[in-house]
């Protein structure tokens, strides 16, 4: 819930329904056709102080980072079995086909489904203001392989992420706060050494348990990454592996069927552990990313205590991320 102008309660759907209203497409950024989805890079319209949008102007386009620049997420949905299930037979009756063919017994056609049996079909996400670190972030880039060894960690990686202000991630701090989202919380264990917060993660509609997937977010402020864990952690490293189990069960998936792992490099520098069904696969799991929860424990608990302080830990990074700038200009300071 936010307010307006007069400081009167807006709801969510009001909000985001006026973004969209008011957005003027600039370019697509990037597009992923094995997840549906595709990222597009625009403009809000300004409004004027009686609340209706301004001339629209071609200068208008240019989307400002920082300033009048957003980017938008439109992923198709997939399809819920209980929700065809409970259809009537003729379900697809009223399909309209814009293409079709046919080889035998075999045939193939797209178009458009019944409306009113199949909605919503899609999900849409805006970051509003975006700036140029999200603009990069979502924009089609190659990939580069970095070999992080605990030196090039403590001269080149730790400096960069102490350097990150806490505003990028105080939406995070908000989360916690319980200042927003706190209806979309489905577990909490406030102790603040070993307690967290587990939510539906943002690219989750929240209905389909095959697909399920969420994120428990810690309390205590003082681990960034993967590289700060040690002995001392593993209290609340095993605490969200059990309690993650009681989430997971609001939506009928069992313990048997939870992949637990943790980001390295994370996408924003406050510790938290995905949880997702094991049948769902996304790009967020590949090697070079994902670290499971049980092998991270595992490693601490019986290999060695500073384990995550001693491994070299090999990554992927995107060739416009701040990061793999500031190793870029780093190795070639060191390198000399």
């Amino acid at each position: 819930m936010s307010s307006n102008a007069q400081g009167s309660p807006v709801s969510s759907k009001a909000v985001v329904t006026n973004l969209l209203r008011r957005f003027r497409l600039k370019e697509v950024l990037n597009e992923d056709t094995s997840s549906k989805t595709i990222w597009l890079l625009g403009s809000i319209a300004e409004v004027t102080s009686d609340g209706t949008e301004s001339a629209f102007q071609p200068d208008t386009l240019d989307p400002v980072p920082g300033n009048n620049a957003a980017v938008v997420t439109l992923e198709r949905l997939a399809f819920l079995s209980q929700e065809i299930s409970s259809c009537s037979t003729n379900l697809l009756a009223s399909t309209k086909l814009s293409a079709a063919e046919n080889n035998d017994i075999y045939s193939w056609a797209t178009g458009t489904l019944c409306e009113d049996l199949f909605h919503p079909d899609s999900r849409v996400a805006i970051i509003y203001p975006a700036t140029q670190k999200h603009i990069d972030k979502h924009r089609r880039q190659q990939r580069m392989w970095v070999r992080e060894t605990p030196d090039l960690y403590k001269e080149v990686t730790k400096p960069f992420v102490d350097s990150q202000p806490l505003s990028r991630i105080q939406w995070v701090y908000n989360i916690l706060s319980k200042k927003v989202e706190s209806e979309h919380i489905i577990f909490e264990d406030p102790d603040p050494e070993n307690g967290f917060v587990i939510l539906p993660d943002l690219k989750w509609d929240a209905s389909n348990a095959e697909n399920m997937y969420l994120v428990a977010i810690v309390h205590r402020r003082d681990i960034k990454s993967l590289r700060d864990l040690g002995s001392d952690h593993l209290p609340l490293l095993k605490n969200i592996r059990e309690k993650s189990s009681v989430a997971a069960r609001k939506y009928g998936v069992p313990p048997e069927q939870l992949r637990l792992y943790i980001h390295y490099q994370p996408s924003y520098y406050h510790f938290h552990v995905h949880i997702t069904n094991v049948n769902f696969e996304s790009k967020g799991m590949i090697a070079g990313r994902a670290h499971l929860l049980d092998t991270v424990v595992d490693n601490i608990e019986n290999i060695t205590p500073d384990y995550y302080q001693k491994a070299t830990i090999s990554f992927a990074l995107n060739s416009g991320d701040d990061l793999w700038s500031h190793w870029t200009k780093s190795m070639s300071t060191i390198g000399n």
